[in-house]
């Protein structure tokens, strides 16, 4: 396969950064023997010139990785900060590298043939100001963005839980993630977990669902994980946004339209938080004990 010109990019800026960082070491040798000013100047000077060329080959490498996960999922399921800035009315700072090689990107490919579920990579971020951003800021944010594109509610109400730590105080940070589009298929009609003392079986739970699945598509099981509430809420006004602008008003795309995922993550009363049913009307979030089951709670997962 022919090298991408991003690729090539980031070795040519390689190259540079080699080439500095011997400079300033041969610099800082001099500058630690001889205290000179002048070297110690130069020394600065050199410093600034190799942070500056590592960071422009930070983003090189994050274009050829994005480059290559549109090559493998598809423009319309590679969200980053483009996307993110149309969502959420500002660009993310200090993007981190995207963590994932071609190796794991190619875990896709077996994922959505053995797993039946497709994979969306993501940017989750910070708000503007850096802090962890909320379900509470993250429902103000995105719905001036859906009521100016006339799409509709981003929550359906949040009565019951806006004074919830889930909503208030969990937030999501700056970080990639590998994020399953539906839940998995073996995964609904599933209890939440298994205890010791259940009437049921640990085969009749979406934990077990979860093992079959990391079996089934070869990744170690404590590689995936339940997305936390508004980190799936977030991922379906991503995805929908960012669709609407690659297709045209209205055919973006709606994740979790009729279905639900249920997390980890526990409410008050000690009910495991679902959400999901993420129409025009708004996203609902429901909790209910592990024991509950339904035909269309399931499971999404992230890696």
């Amino acid at each position: 396969m022919p090298e991408s010109s991003a690729c090539i990019n980031a070795k040519s800026i390689l190259k540079g950064i080699s080439v500095s960082k011997n400079m300033f070491e041969k610099v800082y040798d001099e500058c630690a023997y001889s205290k000179n000013e002048q070297n110690q100047n130069r020394a600065r000077a050199l410093r600034k010139e190799l942070e500056k060329k590592i960071y422009i080959l930070q983003e090189a490498i994050n274009n050829a990785r994005m480059e290559y996960a549109i090559e493998v999922l598809g423009r319309e399921n590679v969200h980053g900060p483009e996307d993110v800035a149309l969502l959420l009315g500002f660009v993310p700072k200090n993007v981190p590298p995207i963590p994932y090689t071609h190796a794991d990107l190619e875990k896709c490919k077996k994922i959505k043939e053995k797993g039946k579920v497709e994979e969306m990579l993501v940017l989750f971020v910070n708000d503007k100001d850096g802090n962890p951003l909320t379900g509470e800021v993250l429902n103000a944010l995105v719905q001036k963005e859906y009521t100016e594109m006339e799409a509709g509610k981003f929550l359906y109400e949040a009565d019951w839980y806006k004074d919830e730590k889930f909503y208030k105080e969990l937030g999501l940070t700056i970080e990639w993630k590998l994020i399953t589009k539906a839940c998995l298929p073996d995964s609904y009609s599933k209890r939440h977990h298994f205890e010791v003392g259940d009437s049921y079986k640990h085969e009749d739970t979406q934990e077990y669902a979860i093992e079959q699945f990391a079996a089934k598509v070869g990744i170690p099981l404590e590689e995936l994980k339940r997305p936390e509430p508004f980190a799936m809420i977030y991922t379906i006004a991503l995805h929908f946004v960012a669709t609407e602008q690659l297709k045209g008003r209205g055919k973006g795309e709606r994740l979790l339209e009729t279905k639900y995922h249920w997390s980890n993550v526990q409410a008050s009363g000690g009910y495991f938080v679902d959400v999901g049913s993420a129409g025009r009307d708004g996203a609902r979030v429901y909790r209910y004990s592990r024991g509950f089951m339904n035909d269309r709670l399931g499971v999404c997962l992230s890696r």
